[in-house]
């Protein structure tokens, strides 16, 4: 990456990380509030408890010196009074049961933006050190902030340069005869980018090591894929061959006499035609 596009990128992840910072502070604090207010309003209601239980045991007692004239306004009354702490007492615990909910959540919530700052702080050291496949990989833990172009924009860059070092590595192994290597390097590619500009050549080589793996119906359905685009004429003519090949030891043998004697009118000149040939002469006859 250019050496301006990088300074660019590593402001961009500062301001990130200090917005992720503050915010988590803002629900800490808001988080310290409400418990304040939560044990403020615990003692308010156990301070107001008291004072109606006082309130209750002096009017108890007032009404007593009258228990003989006023029984039955002292019982109305008494229970009203009781009617009322009841109410007040389940409130009470709706409100303090709505704190701590609240509580709960903003615990959540502070330990969420810890998690990000640490991902971002990761995910920086990553950029910093060129390390393009592990920081895609910590990209997509990161997708609930938001970011902004440039970040997206430098997550793709990566993409697209990892799926090419895959590429390479795969043709590389591909061409040292370590197929199943190469097959896979070639699958982990195209996990980072779908359609690169060398698809059709990923194609082909991705197809002709499904064939040397012996992985026929794969190799079949890479083949035709490849055939889609345009190659340089000797590598079309691979490509049709192994087709006809893969079909072949699938035991799809009219297809495969059908797909050999495409390729020997279309290239009657390479030097698989010979065994095309032989192996038309063997299927001739055959329905299946």
């Amino acid at each position: 990456m250019e050496p301006d596009k990088t300074e660019l990128l590593l402001e961009e992840l500062a301001r990130l990380r200090e917005d992720v910072t503050n915010t988590r502070n803002v629900s800490i604090k808001t988080d310290n509030v409400i418990k304040g207010l939560a044990v403020e309003f615990k003692s308010n209601a156990q301070k107001q408890g008291v004072g109606e239980r006082k309130l209750l045991i002096n009017s108890v007692f007032s009404y007593l010196l009258f228990a003989i004239l006023s029984f039955a306004g002292l019982y109305l009354t008494f229970e009203a009074r009781l009617d009322k702490q009841r109410t007040d007492q389940l409130l009470f615990e709706k409100k303090e049961a709505g704190f701590k909910r609240e509580i709960a959540e903003l615990k959540a919530e502070v330990g969420r933006w810890k998690q990000i700052e640490r991902e971002l702080l990761e995910f920086e050291r990553l950029v910093r050190d060129g390390n393009k496949e592990q920081a895609v990989a910590k990209f997509s833990s990161l997708r609930r902030v938001r970011f902004s172009g440039l970040l997206e924009d430098l997550i793709v860059r990566f993409r697209a340069d990892v799926a090419k070092e895959k590429y390479d590595r795969g043709v590389e192994h591909f061409k040292a005869g370590n197929f199943e290597k190469a097959d896979e390097a070639f699958l982990k590619s195209l996990e980072y980018s779908e359609s690169p500009s060398y698809l059709p050549d990923l194609l082909y080589q991705q197809g002709m090591s499904a064939v040397r793996i012996k992985d026929y119906p794969r190799a079949a359905t890479l083949l035709r894929k490849a055939l889609t685009y345009k190659h340089q004429p000797k590598v079309h003519a691979d490509i049709q061959y192994h087709l006809a090949y893969a079909y072949d030891r699938m035991g799809e043998k009219r297809t495969a006499r059908e797909l050999y004697q495409a390729f020997v009118n279309q290239y009657p000149k390479n030097n698989l035609v010979s065994r095309a040939v032989r192996r038309i002469n063997a299927l001739k006859g055959t329905n299946n």
